[in-house]
């Protein structure tokens, strides 16, 4: 694995805000009332190897209609706010594996959620063009606003996603990634079931397996 680079954390952080500023003048944003096929990606890792899983899920049968999956070396030690340095290129070769249709990607990790509105969602669905959502099981930043089961968050101001509660009372946080708004997010979260999304659940449950399994 490499070691971290002071100039090109540097160099990145810059172009996550030049992305910005550009994606901020230009975002469009598409409908997504009934989705038939969304694709979901998640990374474990066993020890310096990294496990990437892509699965396209169908909403209508409940089940993965196909699954793909690549291990490799770690490319990048994990920098808060520079998560896409570790994990986008990975998550990029899986979900291009995919065979099947999809029509939304679900990513493991932030969207707008970000401190430079530039999360690991937001990242992957422009370079795939596609429509994508994230959703974390942590915050990185922003303050949660009331709510019994689900409420918003806010960054200086601003409702950038929304928390959710877990059937264990636990929470996650969902985003927009690309070619989506805020809006769409409760929508969204209700159509996949109003709780931590199952494709999602599913890619990390095997990740781990496979994480688990893995033999070089």
């Amino acid at each position: 694995m490499l070691g971290r680079s002071e100039v090109l954390e540097e160099f990145f952080i810059s172009l996550q805000e030049a992305m910005w500023r550009i994606l901020s003048r230009s975002w469009e944003s598409v409908e997504l009332d009934n989705p038939r096929r969304i694709a979901s990606v998640d990374i474990a890792y066993r020890g310096d190897l990294a496990l990437a899983v892509a699965v396209c899920w169908d909403l209508e049968r409940g089940e993965p209609v196909e699954e793909r999956w690549l291990a490799c070396e770690t490319p990048y030690p994990y920098v808060p706010g520079l998560l896409f340095l570790r994990e986008a290129p990975l998550m990029l070769r899986a979900v291009k594996l995919l065979e099947h249709d999809w029509s939304l990607l679900l990513v493991d990790g932030h969207g707008l959620l970000h401190p430079r509105r530039m999360g690991l969602a937001v990242i992957l669905g422009l370079v795939l063009g596609k429509p994508a959502l994230g959703v974390a099981k942590s915050l990185l930043v922003g303050v949660e606003g009331p709510g019994e089961d689900w409420g918003p968050v806010e960054v200086s101001g601003e409702v950038l996603g929304y928390w959710f509660k877990t059937e264990g009372g636990g929470k996650f946080y969902v985003s927009p990634g690309y070619m989506l708004t805020v809006d769409h997010v409760p929508k969204l979260v209700r159509i996949l079931g109003s709780r931590y999304p199952e494709p999602l659940a599913y890619a990390d449950k095997l990740s781990r397996r496979l994480a688990r399994s893995w033999s070089p």
